[in-house]
């Protein structure tokens, strides 16, 4: 029992969190600067709840390649952002796409926890 709800605290922080950096982006995304400090200290609270280091490796290569990612498909006219800071991409995006990736990858392995545990014989747990 004390497994399940574990997890199921996992789940809340990691859905209250990307809650929050929705909100924020959704609220905010006129004003950079603020935006970019807002995501940063969400960036910060996220990476003190999860620091492995598979969560810091892939906070870093999902901020990267996300960012190089936007800057390509800004530069072909793919789409463009309302209030661009550097190469077409606002300042906040690495930090809240990075963001999103840490929490989405949290989200997936307390998802598997929980779907493991609810498939496993009751003798099991």
């Amino acid at each position: 029992m004390r497994h399940s709800r574990h997890h199921w605290t996992g789940l809340m922080v990691e859905l209250a969190a990307f809650s929050l950096l929705v909100t924020s982006v959704a609220l905010l995304w006129k004003d950079n600067l603020l935006l970019f400090i807002i995501a940063l200290l969400e960036c910060l609270i996220a990476l003190a709840l999860w620091h492995t280091r598979f969560d810091l490796t892939f906070f870093l290569v999902i901020s990267v390649l996300g960012s190089l990612a936007e800057a390509v498909f800004v530069h072909f006219g793919v789409w463009v952002y309302a209030n661009p800071s550097f190469l077409g991409v606002p300042l906040w995006f690495p930090l809240a796409f990075g963001t999103t990736g840490l929490i989405g990858a949290r989200l997936a392995q307390t998802l598997t926890g929980l779907w493991d545990r609810a498939s496993s014989p009751p003798s099991s747990r």
